[in-house]
């Protein structure tokens, strides 16, 4: 049996469907996979040893996306340390948190989606509560209830959809439609 050998990878049998008709749908997918792209972000404490809050804010820039800012609440003061652990017994830099401080999250590049705030050495008796600020979109409030040796904050991951501009479609679609004439002239 003789394979042809069609979009890269491909192989097709000799009776297949034209190996243009398949070309054609794969650019069509592969521009409609286009038009959103998806990034995602992790941000941790590593290089901010020995910063404090206050004072306010922390601002942290993350390549990619913009900056994340970092307010304690009043009454509250955060340490960047290396003070609990992780489950697998090795210390790393964390936002720590003793028992009733709070912090708000400012995330002020485009809206984040799928956000996730993971904490180190919280003890039996201690929860961190995540809530969305009411009035603003990109904050969240975290803050340390129970009563223990407290925990810190390890990192924040997130992720961030960005649609290209219609043009690029367009222009794709386009393209597309010009060798779909192109082959039922030929």
């Amino acid at each position: 049996m003789v394979f042809a050998l069609s979009p890269p990878g491909l192989f097709l049998p000799p009776n297949s469907p034209h190996p243009m008709k398949l070309k054609i749908a794969s650019a069509m997918a592969l521009f409609c996979g286009l038009t959103a792209v998806s990034n995602a972000f992790t941000l941790d404490f590593v290089g901010y040893e020995g910063t404090t809050l206050p004072p306010n804010p922390l601002v942290i820039f993350v390549p990619g996306y913009g900056d994340v800012r970092f307010d304690a609440a009043n009454g509250s003061t955060l340490v960047v340390d290396s003070a609990y652990q992780n489950d697998n017994g090795s210390a790393a830099p964390s936002l720590s948190f003793d028992e009733r401080d709070a912090l708000k999250v400012t995330f002020l590049g485009a809206q984040p989606l799928n956000v996730d705030f993971d904490f180190v050495g919280v003890s039996a008796g201690e929860n961190f509560t995540v809530q969305p600020a009411l009035f603003e979109a990109q904050s969240y409030l975290i803050n340390l209830q129970g009563s223990g040796n407290g925990a810190g904050l390890y990192a924040i991951s997130w992720q961030q959809t960005a649609v290209p501009e219609p043009s690029s479609s367009l222009l794709g679609l386009l393209g597309t439609a010009a060798l779909v004439l192109r082959r039922r002239r030929a």
